[in-house]
């Protein structure tokens, strides 16, 4: 789930720097944990990679 307001979300990446993070987005919750809290990552890996595959997508890990 991830909380943000949309008066002030805002992509922030550039072709010189394109992983900089959007601005207002305030929470992201991975399988009910926090993993941005108050704007800033805390470092939490609560979820699992996805893959395709040829038979549809199937967890990593």
């Amino acid at each position: 789930m991830v909380l943000f307001d949309p008066a002030t979300i805002a992509d922030t990446a550039t072709f010189e720097q394109p992983r900089q993070a959007a601005a207002g987005i305030a929470w992201v919750f991975v399988n009910g944990t926090p993993a941005i809290a108050d704007g800033r990552p805390i470092g939490a890996r609560a979820g699992r990679a996805l893959r395709r595959t040829t038979q549809g997508a199937r967890p990593v890990g």
